[in-house]
């Protein structure tokens, strides 16, 4: 027992150093074992997949309920390669891999859009012309009854294909107008129009309809402008009037009709 409490910490600092030293034997180093943030499950497999026709991401969603659920399980979507690459148990790939034959088929085919687009000019001057397509009588039965103007004559039509896109479709075009008087000539009127983000929307009787999120028309006659602008939801067959415009003191009227192709 020391006696003088003086030497007793330089007494414990050697019994310590000592003890430290007995457990650490020449040669030896000691390690810290490091932290492990993933299962390393010696059972996981990997496998890639590969997907034909649906989107790897949407149908990630859904074979994800499939994995184990065991961390380091993924699913991994590429929808540049279009494929999926799955690490799991054996049993869960063979699990997943059989729902994706179910799921990975060819879905209904989307029908195509034929849009066709007739340009009306209105007006109260000179004879009423007989050259407005068949399918457009109905129409001019209503334009008649809501606008102020006696005659309307065909200034150009166009049919356009398309499919849904969210692209922006161009086209470009002179109609031919008359000049109000006899004999004299019919003068040009250059448009242009624009269709943008095409869509196909289904109900739940399996009925399309068309949605266009947006459609622009514009004419140029002498020194006059006029532009019809709009959002539009169209059925199949249905014929829709845009919208009616002033240009050189007449009316520009422009009909639109989606027919569906299967």
């Amino acid at each position: 027992m020391l006696k003088n409490s003086k030497y007793v910490p330089v007494a414990l600092a050697v019994a310590l150093f000592c003890a430290s030293a007995a457990f650490a034997q020449p040669g030896s180093t000691a390690t810290t074992a490091p932290a492990d943030n993933y299962v390393t499950e010696k059972n996981f497999k990997s496998k890639v997949f590969e997907v034909k026709y649906r989107d790897p991401n949407g149908l990630t969603v859904v074979l994800s309920k499939l994995g184990s659920g065991f961390k380091g399980a993924t699913i991994s979507p590429s929808s540049e390669f279009r494929t999926l690459t799955v690490r799991d148990f054996p049993e869960n790939l063979a699990t997943i891999e059989e729902a994706l034959k179910r799921l990975d088929t060819p879905g209904t085919p989307r029908p195509n859009i034929e849009l066709h687009m007739h340009v009306l000019i209105a007006s109260n001057t000179g004879a009423a012309t007989s050259d407005v397509p068949a399918e457009l009588k109905d129409v001019l039965v209503e334009l008649r009854r809501t606008l102020n103007y006696r005659n309307y004559e065909l200034a150009a039509s166009v049919v356009q294909r398309l499919t849904e896109t969210q692209q922006v479709l161009n086209g470009t075009g002179t109609a031919e107008v008359s000049s109000g008087s006899s004999g004299t000539p019919n003068v040009g009127m250059p448009y242009d129009y624009y269709i943008r983000s095409v869509s196909l929307a289904q109900d739940a009787a399996g009925s399309y309809s068309v949605q266009i999120g947006d459609f622009a028309f514009t004419a140029v006659s002498e020194k006059d402008r006029a532009r019809v602008q709009t959002a539009l939801n169209m059925r199949d067959g249905e014929k829709v009037v845009v919208g009616t415009a002033t240009i050189c003191s007449r009316a520009l009227v422009v009909v639109l009709t989606a027919k569906l192709i299967k």
